[in-house]
């Protein structure tokens, strides 16, 4: 369903040997794009609702996601396509694809974000460290590890993708990789730049995806897709991340004590640090935080002392 479309700066001069890049943002219930040049500037945006394909009683949510994605692609205005130079898009953290190595077809519902699996939290448990960010029942690990133990399949041709990276390979063909955003909450650690010992030593580590910094090339958009959308030969498919973190980074929160509420079906919180924290550390100031919501607060300022200790300064509206 098209819910809106809207094309600006058609009078102001535009160049058109000047390169756009195309974004797209995946939510809980639909999905948008803008077309952007370097400086920022919205030369195209919509967005559109997902369809309700049904299988077996339930959405289909890949199906739907996958047929939304195309759907984007042709809302792009035409005189705009040869001149996109890159495409990338986010996805919602921790929503999990089992596919087929081979086809990159999923093997099985996918999981949601919100989706919980406690059976697999306490081996989860086990072999993380202490208040990682795997010991969740929400996290991806655990949505893996829950597959693992409960799917009788063979499990040689499997892999493991997010949301943003099977949707990113459907544009670029190139399976298995993801961005260390996304695969945050698989283990990955972006400090390291590796997934750690504790993680690959586990017999389901052969599903995990290969990981780049995201906004990195993967490679250029397949050739069907440029013929049949009008895209040029040149344009590239970079890796994405998580809805989240691309609502933060477009808040221009850029510089350490910086922080930004994001509003989507549920409330993000996200502080920008020079040093890495568990998430466990943060559990008091979003309780505080989102208490003090509850009674009329708005964040004013939030600053970091030298000891990396967040103060954060609420006002009443």
């Amino acid at each position: 369903m098209v819910v809106g479309c809207k094309i600006e700066n058609q009078e102001m001069g535009f160049q058109a040997s000047e390169r756009l890049y195309l974004g797209m943002d995946f939510g809980t219930s639909g999905a948008r794009y803008a077309l952007i040049d370097k400086q920022g500037t919205i030369h195209a945006e919509g967005k559109r609702e997902y369809p309700n394909y049904m299988k077996e009683d339930s959405l289909d949510w890949a199906l739907s996601w996958k047929t939304t994605l195309f759907s984007l692609l042709e809302d792009v205005p035409v005189h705009l396509r040869p001149l996109v130079a890159s495409i990338s898009l986010d996805g919602t953290s921790a929503t999990t694809l089992i596919i087929d190595s081979k086809t990159g077809e999923p093997l099985a519902r996918p999981y949601l974000y919100n989706e919980s699996c406690p059976d697999a939290l306490p081996l989860v448990k086990s072999i993380a460290p202490i208040n990682h960010t795997v010991c969740s029942g929400s996290s991806t690990l655990c949505k893996l590890v829950s597959w693992w133990n409960n799917d009788d399949s063979d499990k040689k041709s499997t892999m493991l993708l997010h949301q943003a990276d099977w949707l990113l390979w459907l544009l670029h063909g190139q399976l298995g990789v993801s961005d260390y955003n996304n695969a945050l909450k698989v283990g990955y650690d972006p400090e390291a730049d590796s997934y750690p010992d504790w993680l690959l030593s586990q017999p389901y580590a052969q599903l995990l995806p290969m990981v780049k910094a995201p906004g990195t090339s993967i490679g250029h958009l397949k050739g069907d897709i440029r013929t049949q959308f009008g895209f040029s030969e040149d344009c590239i498919v970079c890796t994405g991340t998580t809805d989240s973190i691309a609502a933060f980074l477009a808040a221009r929160a850029t510089k350490p004590g910086k922080a930004v509420c994001i509003f989507f079906s549920d409330l993000h919180f996200s502080l920008c640090f020079i040093r890495k924290w568990e998430a466990s550390l943060f559990v008091v100031v979003i309780l505080i935080f989102i208490r003090l919501c509850h009674m009329g607060f708005i964040i004013a300022k939030v600053t970091i002392d030298k000891h990396l200790s967040a103060i954060i300064l609420f006002v009443k509206l």
